[in-house]
């Protein structure tokens, strides 16, 4: 059975009372670990008590195919219900987690941590088709998950946040759970309880100097401003950043841009166009994007990415001035965006 959305957090809190296995799958491996624990410390509080956890490989699973079931139909020491846990699961397990469930005598609780399964996969189909095997996806957070993430962290902790962190915090992590809570672990040492978080706080801990170097830059070469893009240079030499990654941070911002201009065109308001990206752009740049979206023409801007592509094949070939190719280039696009000054009718 599938279970989601408002039912996870009683089906979890309940000890998953209703089911003989839970299966936690998604691209979010950290999530996937989270919600496993999470679920598994409803069972048996002390994950590490060899007499009510059995933690089993799926190698070993699958050189000895009664191991599973054995472990299933175990009793507790203390007369609780026992948990079998198993990472790192896959679709060659099951066939084995079929048979084993099968079994008239299952009396602990297998929890199975997978990784991303399609529509198609086994394991997956098998939890989701079974009453006695719950299946839980876990996703990239939403941006609504990461600032409950954030206030759930900070909230247990009585630390506040000032608004430009809360936001830098919201739109910089969220990739992967157990990344995100680290993350916020850190700024938690940092502040101290009760303490206080400002943005440049948040920056210094978890701010990633050279996506925030290569941002900069991208936004002074696409907006025309040579002085500050060449400012920006020097620092991505000075952080030994690769000539080819900072063309290909002012190519991404190029396709940005083109991708947001389509939709302009399109009738698109620049508003939701800007909202629909992803990434998105970063609170403080949004005023900069807008303008930008109502200067760059498609035109321009695939002059402007042939450019780019021109340049890091340059770059590639042996002997080839990396730098100097990227500095001539970057002044290229500069060129170009004081050329598309001319405002959106």
């Amino acid at each position: 059975m599938k279970i989601s959305g408002n039912r996870l957090e009683s089906f979890i809190s309940d000890g998953a009372q209703s089911v003989n296995a839970v299966l936690f799958f998604g691209p979010d491996a950290g999530l996937v670990k989270e919600r496993g624990t999470l679920l598994a410390k409803k069972v048996a509080p002390d994950l590490t008590d060899p007499f009510s956890v059995s933690h089993l490989s799926q190698d070993a699973i699958l050189e000895d195919p009664a191991l599973l079931g054995d472990h299933l139909s175990s009793l507790s020491m203390t007369g609780d219900r026992r948990l079998v846990m198993v990472s790192n699961a896959t679709d060659r397990l099951s066939n084995a987690v079929g048979n084993a469930l099968s079994l008239d005598n299952v009396a602990a609780l297998l929890i199975l941590e997978a990784g991303d399964l399609g529509p198609r996969s086994k394991l997956r189909s098998l939890a989701e088709s079974s009453d006695s095997i719950a299946a839980i996806p876990c996703y990239t957070d939403s941006d609504r998950d990461i600032g409950r993430l954030i206030s759930e962290v900070f909230g247990a902790n009585k630390i506040e946040c000032d608004r430009a962190g809360q936001a830098y915090l919201e739109q910089s992590i969220g990739n992967d759970r157990g990344i995100s809570r680290s993350e916020l672990e850190k700024l938690v040492i940092y502040a101290g309880p009760g303490g206080r978080l400002s943005f440049d706080d948040v920056m210094a801990i978890v701010g990633d100097n050279t996506s925030m170097t290569l941002s900069d830059m991208a936004f002074s070469a696409t907006d025309g401003d040579a002085l500050n893009m060449d400012k920006f240079v020097s620092r991505c030499l000075a952080e030994d950043i690769p000539p080819i990654s900072i063309l290909r941070a002012v190519a991404n911002h190029l396709l940005r841009l083109q991708l947001s201009e389509s939709k302009v065109r399109n009738g698109e308001p620049p508003d939701e166009a800007m909202k629909s990206l992803r990434p998105p752009i970063f609170f403080k740049s949004r005023d900069q994007f807008r303008r930008q979206l109502s200067r760059w023409r498609g035109p321009q801007i695939s002059k402007g990415l042939s450019l780019l592509l021109a340049a890091e094949r340059d770059c590639k070939k042996t002997g080839a001035p990396d730098f100097a190719i990227c500095a001539r280039t970057l002044h290229q696009i500069a060129a170009l965006a004081r050329q598309s000054s001319h405002r959106r009718p």
